[in-house]
């Protein structure tokens, strides 16, 4: 909320001045909303993009709980452009997040560099 006041310090200001774009390169939707999107935020070093999955959720288990079994919707912040891969892993282990993602059974993926942004994917 800071970004609002005049600051030389300010985040909408910088990016704005370091001439950061900003895009859709994933959008998948059915007729009730259900599926994926990928916004990309790509400044001049880096890209990241937010990772936004809907889920169709029966009426039975919503929950006006913090910690929930399921979700509407997840999101997570990538840094890089997601691979289908990436998108695939993603889709499969953000609805467990309350669980967490580290087990024997399913690993987190190694670090590895992530593929650089461009204007058209």
């Amino acid at each position: 909320m800071g970004s609002t006041h005049p600051t030389r310090l300010s985040f909408l200001r910088r990016m704005r001045d370091e001439g950061w774009r900003f895009d859709r390169p994933v959008w998948e939707s059915d007729t009730r909303g259900v599926g994926r999107a990928v916004y990309r935020a790509t400044g001049p070093e880096r890209c990241y993009a937010l990772v936004a999955f809907v889920h169709d959720l029966p009426d039975a288990m919503r929950s006006d709980r913090v910690i929930a079994t399921a979700r509407d919707a997840t999101f997570a912040l990538f840094d890089g452009m997601p691979t289908e891969d990436d998108l695939t892993r993603l889709q499969a282990k953000l609805p467990l997040q309350e669980a967490g993602r580290i087990s024997p059974r399913a690993p987190n993926s190694p670090p590895r560099s992530r593929p650089r942004c461009s204007p058209s994917g």
